[in-house]
């Protein structure tokens, strides 16, 4: 009888055993593909970050800056009339790129459409504006007599350069020289279509 009943706790044993083992191997396989979701998750960061990374290093070579009719440019440039320095310090063009000129106590803001510009070692100077308009109300001490407004000098405009990489990502730089990428679908600031492809001022 006891020959009969050891048996019986032998196969308990090793059900026990086989239950044991299948849980074992079932926490080790759950926490092996834990960490091959987590190791892919890591890698797919890792690539993003890289192609971010990627896409700024050309964006982060473009700049421009207004220019002073009263100095350097003063032969290129005259009263009333805007003009910025741009400089492409990467290996390969940008593409629709726009010149935003903005004198904010007169309300003023003007676009200039230059196309695509190449890599250059030196900056260019690309002077005037293909449109203009007024964003709310000119300060009292910005309108004439006659009711025309009183525009501030080249220089001390602010400057926001927009352009696309060769990646096709939409930037933004701002007079304060603080890079943003803008929202796939961004419409121009131009509301007109672009023209011919814009020379810079020759010096």
């Amino acid at each position: 009888m006891d020959g009969a009943v050891l048996p019986l706790w032998l196969s308990a044993i090793a059900a026990l055993l086989t239950v044991g083992l299948a849980a074992v191997l079932s926490m080790v396989a759950l926490r092996g593909q834990r960490s091959v979701v987590s190791q892919l998750r890591i890698i797919q960061d890792l690539y993003q970050r890289d192609a971010e990374q990627r896409a700024r290093s050309q964006a982060q070579l473009v700049a421009a800056w207004p220019v002073s009719e009263r100095s350097t440019y003063e032969s290129l440039l005259r009263r009333g009339i805007v003009g910025a320095a741009v400089r492409n310090g990467s290996e390969s063009p940008v593409y629709d790129v726009e010149l935003i000129y903005r004198d904010a106590p007169a309300a003023w803001i003007a676009v200039r459409q230059l196309g695509t510009v190449p890599p250059a070692v030196a900056a260019e100077v690309f002077a005037g504006f293909d449109e203009e308009r007024t964003e709310g109300t000119p300060d009292p001490s910005r309108v004439n007599e006659d009711g025309s407004i009183k525009l501030a000098p080249s220089a001390a405009m602010k400057v926001e350069i927009r352009f696309t990489d060769g990646l096709g990502v939409r930037w933004s730089r701002d007079s304060q020289g603080v890079l943003i990428e803008l929202p796939p679908g961004t419409p121009p600031m131009s509301t007109t279509a672009p023209q011919a492809e814009v020379e810079p001022v020759q010096l």
